[in-house]
């Protein structure tokens, strides 16, 4: 008897539990305040002082092109002072691999000229970051208008030219240089000059 009495006992009290938990389940809900998602990073605007020196280091480089008499020469000794590291060891192996010869490039792509006579560009820049922008040059030479697109990086907090397009060819200098390079790495290539 007792373990029918110790069943029914164990019973009543699963059978209470269960009618707690019951109750417990229809308690209304406990009202809690939903907490606003955060607000989504606003874009970053282009930073004026980036933009500024951007738009000086531009109108830095075309300032040597204003008399004839400036020894500047930005694909050649003051190579460093225009480019990224990037592009600079490009140029070098375009060099190394033409061996003397003339390459796709036989010009100034600073200026789209072998020569020039007094050139004053007019810089806006489309974008600049603390790392990158985007800037146009427009200059006349010899009387024809010409435009550059650049695309700039900032080393060693200074900027640099990362590649230049002319909207008037198919590829810019450094798709150019990219090309000539894989093509005279091929075995037995030469320089088509």
């Amino acid at each position: 008897m007792r373990t029918i009495h110790s069943t029914r006992a164990a019973l009543a009290a699963g059978a209470l539990t269960a009618i707690l938990a019951l109750g417990a389940c229809n308690k209304p809900a406990q009202k809690t305040e939903a907490v606003p998602a955060a607000p989504a990073p606003a874009a970053a605007a282009p930073s004026a002082d980036e933009a500024a020196a951007v738009k000086a280091f531009l109108e830095g480089i075309y300032a040597h092109y204003k008399t004839t008499k400036d020894t500047f020469q930005p694909m050649g000794d003051n190579v460093k002072d225009v480019f990224d590291s990037e592009m600079v060891a490009l140029l070098d192996k375009d060099v190394k691999l033409l061996n003397g010869e003339l390459g796709e490039i036989d010009g100034d792509f600073i200026c789209q000229c072998q020569d020039f006579d007094s050139i004053t560009a007019t810089i806006a820049v489309q974008s600049a970051t603390a790392t990158t922008a985007k800037a146009t040059a427009d200059f006349v030479i010899f009387g024809d208008k010409r435009h550059n697109d650049f695309d700039l990086v900032k080393e060693n907090g200074v900027w640099r030219v990362h590649d230049i397009r002319d909207p008037g060819q198919a590829k810019s200098l450094r798709q150019i240089l990219e090309g000539e390079i894989a093509e005279l790495s091929k075995p037995g290539a030469k320089p088509a000059g």
